[in-house]
């Protein structure tokens, strides 16, 4: 029996095509199908075109109807693929990773480096092993990544790479699998499938910021990002294990801050490894002050997690707690 999978074609660079100009353009469902390579294994797809835009352009909107439009599909098809632009790509597969509850099916997003159009194109590649896991077996029933031949959980994912076809790394949690002549998936890795009916939520809040703190940061200036309206909550690139300057105008900005309602949330400017607030007597600081421990998640994962509790209009200290709780695989939880 074949698998049914829808693909939504929303833009980015696969989908690139050339107007009569030389310059590239987003292309619509016709140029996508004159492009796309015919699928194999007992695969049968269609494809869904939204309004094609470039993934710079992407945002809290946008991944309320993505969400919106697989809640509308889900009954219909076996998993669905999402062609998608690569430099927000791990923006959008961590947001649906929060925005779906009851989720037993795949839904894998894939792009390329370079458009279809082009001979040597990555494209072809990724979208066809996207295909065989969002309609192979086992069956991997959340949100992930597949590019190049790596499968990876989404809201673990980075772009790493602004040239290179393997361009995404999770680098807190091992790949879900490899895509070669056979689908390898890691088993142990994968969440089961999700109880109750499939869901998208309605909301997600946008007044968050994403601040990376660098040497010689002005307190005047943290204090004009943090501190005013309509501001919420705010993901806090910190050094190391999750320090800051040791300026007590900071710390006192950062206090106004979580004292005046805002969720502020710590994530380590490195790409491995995770903040430790217990480690130093910076974080210490910092959790006396009451800002959250983001662990090992992404910037991305922490960002759309955020949106996504602060959507939800419920209490700040359940908001502040279940930043630290592995809702959707996106942290690895401390040993008590």
């Amino acid at each position: 029996m074949s698998s049914r999978i829808l693909v939504v074609y929303t833009g980015g660079t696969i989908g690139m095509t050339p107007r009569e100009d030389g310059a590239l353009a987003p292309g619509n469902k016709q140029d996508l199908l004159k492009y796309l390579p015919s699928s194999r294994d007992g695969i049968d797809w269609d494809l869904l075109a939204l309004t094609p835009v470039d993934s710079s352009d992407i945002g809290p909107r946008d991944w309320l109807s993505f969400a919106a439009v697989i809640e509308r599909e889900y009954a219909n098809w076996d998993g669905f693929v999402v062609l998608h632009g690569t430099d927000t790509m791990a923006y959008t597969a961590s947001a649906l990773s929060f925005l779906v509850d009851g989720i037993s099916k795949p839904i894998v997003l894939t792009g390329s480096q370079t458009p279809l159009f082009h001979e040597r194109t990555d494209g072809r590649l990724n979208f066809l092993n996207a295909l065989r896991v969002a309609g192979g077996r086992p069956v991997v029933p959340e949100v992930s990544i597949c590019f190049g031949n790596v499968l990876l959980r989404g809201n673990r994912a980075r772009k790493m790479s602004t040239l290179e076809t393997d361009a995404f790394e999770s680098p807190n949690f091992r790949p879900l699998g490899a895509v070669e002549s056979e689908i390898v998936i890691e088993r142990l890795l994968l969440r089961g499938p999700s109880q109750g009916p499939f869901q998208a939520a309605r909301a997600l809040c946008e007044d968050i910021a994403d601040i990376t703190i660098v040497p010689g940061l002005k307190p005047s200036l943290l204090r004009d990002l943090l501190c005013k309206p309509p501001l919420r909550g705010a993901i806090l690139r910190t050094f190391g294990r999750g320090n800051l300057p040791a300026s007590e105008e900071i710390y006192n900005v950062l206090d106004e801050a979580v004292d005046s309602g805002k969720v502020i949330v710590n994530v380590t400017q490195c790409a491995r490894g995770a903040v430790d607030m217990l480690l130093y007597e910076s974080g210490r600081r910092l959790l006396d002050i009451g800002v959250t421990s983001g662990l090992d998640m992404t910037p991305e994962a922490a960002f759309t997690k955020l949106a996504w509790l602060l959507g939800q209009e419920m209490p700040l200290q359940e908001v502040r707690g279940r930043m630290q709780n592995d809702e959707r695989g996106e942290l690895t939880q401390p040993c008590d």
